[in-house]
Parts: C-alpha cells; structure tokens; sequence
C-alpha cells in the first residue's frame, strides 16, 4: 500500500538508522510503570474518561497520540530527503507527520490543536528523538500507566533500533503538572513484522445501529 523508502541521510550525522517498516506489539511488548499522578488526577472519576473514550469510538473520531501507537500494527516511512518521517496506523487516525528538517513548533496561537498533536524530530547519533506538543481533546486520550493527554501535554519520544534492526525501542515520556507530579516514562519494544505484512484499513460507521448498542450496552445483551 506504500512504497517502501531508501535511508535517510542527514548533513553532520551521516547515515542514520532506517527506521521505515511494519512494526507490531506482541504480549511482552511493554513496560508501563504506575504514572506518579497529581492528587487532583488520581482523585478524578475514572467512569468519566471511560465514556469518554468510548464516545470517541462510538462517534469515529480520530483517536490520536498516544492510543494510535498502541493499537494496532504501524507503519513507518522515513522520507529519503531528511525532511519528514510519517507513521501510519489502520486505526481511525490520520498519518502523523514527524518534520526532521531543523524547523521548530507551530505558533500555538495560530495551529489548531490535534488528537496528534504538532511533532518536530532530530537524530542523536542513531536515535531519533521527537517532541511533541500542540494536543487536542479530541480522541482517546488515556495514557498508558495512567492520567490522560491534555492540550498541556508535552511528548517527548526516543526511537532506537535493537537486535540489528529487528526490534524498535521507543520511550514515551509525558510531561504535564496538571497530570504527573513528574515526567511520566515508559517503554514499548516493536518487532519488526514479518515479510509480506500489508497494512488494512478498518471502517468507521458512526451511524450502525449494532456497532453503537454494543459499545454503549452492558456486555452480553
């Protein structure tokens, strides 16, 4: 469905690590510590952020970061030009858009918040390191080990390839004081999936009737 993509190369760095592929989650994929919540966080209802998150399937709406590296297979294209790298996903999600050409983030009081949020990456030796801010409400926005994504939220991501390039480590670590009483990190280890794996697309129709009553009725009715 997309073309696979040559090694980037930056000017300063030489050839950097290809990061371009299918990358899958298995079962002993992730190290997710207990988030240090803000007693404000802890004590909320967490019913609440559950509607939430269902109101946003429910409606197909684009669930965004963090949930889309998480649920399903992704797909990463590194752009042969050093100016961006794109990950894509088969979740209700649009491609995120990771800008590695030396430019910094959007003015906030012109750029619309995002379920994705605003991402501007650079390479320290072979690991790209990616930041992100400018998040919207929008989507499913529970972060794993708790709390949740808010336009607050400060990303900061760390890429690094494992095993000769068959796995992909990437730290996630999120800062927010109205969330984490500090950075909250934790690690998911990708593996590289095998040969042939095709990326799908899944429907999204806000308007069936059976898809609603199951997500929004008590289980088993």
């Amino acid at each position: 469905m997309w073309a696979a993509l040559l090694v980037l190369t930056v000017p300063g760095w030489g050839q950097t690590p290809n990061l371009s592929g299918f990358w899958e989650l298995r079962f002993d994929s992730r190290n997710v510590p207990p988030a240090p919540l803000t007693a404000a966080m802890a004590a909320e209802d967490r019913s609440v952020q559950f509607k939430l998150d269902i109101a946003a399937t429910r409606w197909c709406h684009f669930f965004g970061v963090p949930y889309m590296m998480e649920g399903s297979i992704i797909d990463i294209l590194q752009n042969v030009n050093g100016k961006e790298i794109a990950i894509t996903s088969a979740l209700r999600n649009p491609t995120r858009h990771i800008y590695t050409d030396g430019r910094g983030h959007v003015n906030p009081d012109t750029f619309d918040p995002v379920s994705n949020g605003h991402s501007v990456g650079h390479w320290e030796g072979d690991t790209l390191v990616v930041d992100t801010v400018g998040f919207s409400s929008e989507g499913i926005t529970g972060i794993p080990g708790g709390g949740r994504r808010t336009p607050d939220s400060h990303l900061v991501e760390r890429y690094h390839l494992l095993a000769g390039g068959k796995r992909l480590s990437v730290t996630f670590t999120w800062a927010d004081p109205k969330v984490f009483r500090k950075p909250h990190t934790y690690e998911f280890r990708y593996y590289r999936a095998p040969k042939g794996t095709e990326a799908r697309e899944f429907d999204c129709n806000a308007s069936d009737e059976e898809r609603t009553k199951f997500l929004t009725g008590m289980p088993g009715k």
